[in-house]
């Protein structure tokens, strides 16, 4: 019997990618996405659930899964408060945690958090990023993978100046850095595919990928033939 897959934030630039790799692999017999809007996907493997994630809790009848995939995230512009920024990408990732930590069904939960993040970061964003990585940690769950993804390349809908500059910036800063790959910016689709990948192994305690082993790992979940795709 096939696995059952949980993705919230399956509307993000990962998340579209992510729900579409995981109905076309038959590891998963169902794809769970809870979305604060539908995504107009129909295939009879996907149950979505239309929810306000501050009301989490009241739906964990609609959560219960063998993976979570965990893609929220938030921007300043979009937040528009600090307030709001933490409960996108600190409180609700918590909640799904102990939701999780609680489902008898929970085998595996992956979350994606960012580049440098640190709880004792100076800058905002990565120090949310940091806390929730230490949160969920402290949870002490059985199989728990953190990818930290460096700047993410893919069609927005909200056009980013400062990750379309990025584009440009970041092979000059690699080359001047002598080629630190670490800061190379990554397509959402190899974070989908190494989330897949990782999805349908049997790893379990915690594991952390920066955005090198993130791409090491969509390289080897691709068959020989697309991998010079």
């Amino acid at each position: 019997m096939g696995k059952t897959a949980l993705i919230v934030g399956a509307t993000g630039l990962i998340g579209r990618e992510l729900i579409q790799y995981l109905l076309s692999d038959p590891f998963y017999d169902k794809v769970k996405v809870v979305t604060r809007q539908t995504t107009d996907i129909e295939d009879d493997k996907l149950e979505e659930t239309v929810i306000k994630f501050n009301t989490l809790k009241k739906h964990t009848d609609k959560l219960s899964a063998d993976h979570y995939f965990i893609l929220l995230g938030s921007t300043m512009k979009q937040a528009k408060t600090k307030e709001n920024f933490y409960e996108v990408d600190f409180t609700y990732p918590y909640q799904l945690a102990e939701i999780a930590k609680k489902d008898p069904a929970f085998e595996k939960f992956m979350i994606v958090t960012a580049y440098k993040a640190s709880p004792d970061s100076m800058i905002f964003y990565n120090r949310v990023k940091g806390q929730i990585e230490e949160a969920l940690k402290a949870i002490n769950l059985k199989s728990l993978h953190i990818f930290q993804p460096s700047l993410l390349i893919g069609f927005r809908s909200d056009f980013r100046l400062f990750e379309e500059a990025s584009k440009i910036i970041l092979p000059i800063i690699e080359l001047i850095s002598f080629g630190q790959i670490k800061f190379k910016a990554i397509e959402a689709t190899t974070v989908a595919k190494a989330m897949l990948k990782v999805g349908k192994e049997g790893i379990t305690g915690l594991h952390i990928y920066p955005s090198h082993i993130i791409k090491e790992l969509a390289v080897s979940s691709l068959p020989p033939e697309d991998i010079n795709a």
